[in-house]
């Protein structure tokens, strides 16, 4: 269970905070107010999902010579990446208030 950042009671649960982004707020069950995650730190969690995926499609589907087994490359890849995303995700990634930080439109507004 993660606390939440307003009331600091234990309300998440861990697919709660898996499948929150940073464009998806969700509220709080004991506080009812918004929690979401930062930009910058889910995207760098979720890198590792991309990266292999795309690389997995390119060396996969040259090795072969098919779109379809590159196509089967980037479903491995994306599932391999799940396997580094999902703990990346859980232990570098918290839980923030709203406008907090760590969204581009709020860095562009302190410069």
């Amino acid at each position: 269970m993660y606390a939440c950042p307003w009331c600091e009671r234990k309300s998440f649960s861990f697919w709660q905070k898996q499948s929150l982004g940073p464009n998806k707020p969700v509220k709080c069950k004991a506080c009812t107010r918004a929690v979401t995650v930062p930009w910058d730190r889910a995207h760098f969690a979720a890198a590792p999902m991309f990266i292999l995926a795309v690389v997995s499609m390119y060396f996969v589907g040259d090795a072969f010579d098919s779109k379809l087994y590159a196509i089967g490359g980037a479903v491995a890849g994306v599932v391999l990446g799940m396997l580094f995303t999902i703990p990346l995700y859980h232990f570098i990634v918290p839980l923030i208030r709203p406008g907090a930080g760590g969204m581009p439109s709020a860095r562009r507004r302190r410069i």
